[in-house]
């Protein structure tokens, strides 16, 4: 028999940053999900990692204002959700707090905060990888379990979109079906305007019945399968008369734009907020017709595409040669090539740093930069800079572009308020100030954290 948890009852004093809340028992911190603050909690331990104790709850007394009932039947055992045990506002306060502490740490104070921007509450999650485990007959495919690696059984799910959490049923059958079920560890699904992919990843090459099996998959789900044997490029489509995969799309009505992808690329999985997001970021910038901005970490075109539609000269750098290729396909389709620019550069390394006529003498200063050749494709200086790394945050190179001195403002889109923060002071010692911020949903339900802030030179304006 395995050992069963270990329950305890906890007052809940605190909560984490990932949205369970903290107590402490013997002495030592208990995190545990689906408990708030001033609640006593009958608390699961489920996991034990330095001299700390993680559980799942159910609420027994001082039931918090913040509390509501969770729309999901699976949670808390599945991970894939922190947070829907609270209200929606106490959602965005949580998260809006996170950002503000942050900023504390780092001693910036915005001039001004944008009120938190929510949109759908279920429903919106366009991308995901779910794990697959085989438990005696039964086939497993969904997120990770609370505090576990062990996959959590589910029918479906309420985060995903409709279209993609109806897979799941008929992805369990498919797996359970195979010559064996268990070389199967992941699949990927992703979803565009119109169609969805799913991506199956499998450890063992596939028997002719396999084939046979995932291609009726796609013709009784009207999806597009791709099987992984090793690394993105192994993707294969499984039909027999597809040699490339297909492109999704993505619109973005106000600027007349569709954005092509293929579904292992990386792009917002929340298709309402990114087009929050693209409002924002273009409505900070101002009037860009005429200006060079430059947008960093561009991806395939995501701001990018809508500056060149705006009448900007619109210059994108990003490290993925494949995102890039993308990127400047996108731009050729939509008829904005003339006024976009786009190259794969490694933004973290010696080439995304600026070289300056005074460091051309230094034998120190870095060679062969190309990021130069970037910023003057227009033979004209930027106005600003649009920044939406990963959660790693801007990198070394920051000081570098914030210092060009033609840069009138940047518009900084994070997914980490630990490093936009430390940024911002970096900025801040560079003479800019972080005049507005802002809290966007993207995951709601989660921990996640989207946050868009406008840095301008002191008193600088815009770029009117």
């Amino acid at each position: 028999m395995p050992k069963q948890p270990t329950e305890i009852d906890i007052e809940i004093s605190t909560l984490s940053e990932q949205g369970s809340g903290g107590g402490t028992h013997n002495e030592r911190p208990v995190w545990v999900r689906n408990a708030l603050p001033g609640e006593t909690v009958r608390a699961r331990i489920l996991k034990r990692r330095g001299g700390q104790r993680f559980a799942d709850g159910q609420p027994l007394e001082n039931f918090s204002s913040d509390r509501v009932t969770s729309p999901c039947q699976y949670f808390p055992r599945c991970g894939g959700c922190a947070t829907h045990h609270m209200a929606p506002t106490a959602q965005l306060g949580h998260k809006q707090r996170q950002l503000s502490d942050q900023l504390v740490i780092q001693g910036i104070q915005p001039n001004s905060w944008r009120v938190p921007v929510a949109l759908l509450r279920l429903g919106y999650r366009r991308k995901a990888r779910m794990g697959v485990r085989v438990v005696g007959e039964s086939v497993l495919v969904g997120f990770r379990e609370s505090f576990s690696n062990r996959v959590a059984r589910i029918d479906a799910c309420l985060t995903l979109t409709p279209e993609l959490s109806k897979l799941i049923p008929p992805l369990k059958a498919s797996i359970a079906r195979m010559s064996d079920p268990k070389t199967i560890p992941q699949i990927e699904l992703a979803q565009g305007d119109s169609g969805c992919a799913v991506i199956v990843r499998h450890l063992q090459p596939l028997t002719d019945a396999d084939v046979a099996l995932w291609q009726a998959f796609e013709v009784n789900c009207q999806v597009e399968v791709l099987m992984q044997s090793k690394g993105y490029d192994t993707l294969t489509p499984i039909a027999k008369n597809r040699q490339q995969m297909s492109l999704l799309h993505y619109q973005i009505p106000e600027y007349g734009l569709t954005i092509g992808f293929y579904p292992h690329y990386f792009t917002q999985v929340n298709a309402p907020m990114n087009r929050e997001l693209v409002r924002t970021v273009m409505g900070y910038l101002g009037n860009v017709r005429g200006h060079v901005v430059v947008d960093m970490f561009c991806g395939i075109g995501n701001f990018t595409l809508p500056l060149a539609r705006a009448g900007a000269l619109a210059v994108g750098i990003e490290a993925s040669d494949e995102a890039v290729e993308m990127a400047k396909e996108n731009a050729r389709v939509n008829r904005v090539d003339h006024a976009s620019a786009f190259y794969a550069e490694d933004l973290y390394g010696e080439g995304g740093a600026l070289v300056s006529a005074t460091d051309e003498s230094d034998e120190t200063a870095p060679t062969g930069s190309s990021i130069n050749a970037c910023f003057d494709h227009f033979s004209q200086s930027p106005d600003a800079l649009i920044l939406d790394p990963p959660r790693s945050g801007a990198g070394p190179n920051l000081e570098g572009w914030a210092g060009i001195p033609s840069l009138k403002q940047i518009v900084y889109v994070s997914c980490n308020p630990v490093t936009f923060a430390e940024d911002a002071k970096r900025l801040k010692a560079k003479g800019y100030v972080l005049e507005q911020v802002g809290v966007y949903d993207m995951f709601p339900g989660t921990a996640h954290v989207e946050t868009v802030g406008r840095f301008v030179r002191t008193s600088v304006v815009g770029l009117d």
